[in-house]
């Protein structure tokens, strides 16, 4: 079962900003004929614009039947069911395999941790309970 990764506006207005930021830089370099800096701009234009719109792409969740896998952009991380404590819903702003503040903090046994953001974030904690029911669901308060 795939689960389509969450994104949110902000995702997609960092992909613009990095053009709206380098676009004009590339347009300046070739009209003055600075080679060095038209390369190094173009450069970091594919490199950053390559890495979110690969993430855009390719950011979903696969449950498999003793396993699931997270990708997110090139990235991709294997978190067997047994390994899992809990799984909490957060909006930790850190670092994440999420393009969303609307995540889930999966606790492992060695005591890592990952956050993950899927559209359907009940049918992800509903499979995944039923794939190890010993896990806890921390779910948030509402307000």
């Amino acid at each position: 079962m795939r689960l389509k990764g969450k994104i949110s506006w902000w995702f997609y207005g960092c992909i613009l900003l990095i053009a709206f930021l380098l676009v004009p830089q590339l347009i300046r370099a070739v009209i003055e004929q600075e080679m060095e800096a038209m390369l190094l701009t173009l450069i970091t234009f594919i490199l950053i614009e390559s890495l979110f719109i690969s993430i855009a792409v390719h950011n979903y969740v696969e449950m498999q039947e003793h396993f699931f896998v997270i990708v997110f952009g090139f990235i991709r991380k294997k978190i067997p069911y047994d390994d899992i404590v809990s799984l909490s819903e957060t909006n930790n702003p850190l670092s994440s395999l999420a393009a969303s503040l609307d995540r889930i903090e999966i606790l492992c046994k060695n005591k890592t941790w990952t956050m993950i953001s899927v559209v359907d974030k009940e049918l992800f904690l509903n499979e995944a309970k039923k794939r190890n029911p010993n896990i806890i669901i921390k779910r948030k308060r509402s307000t």
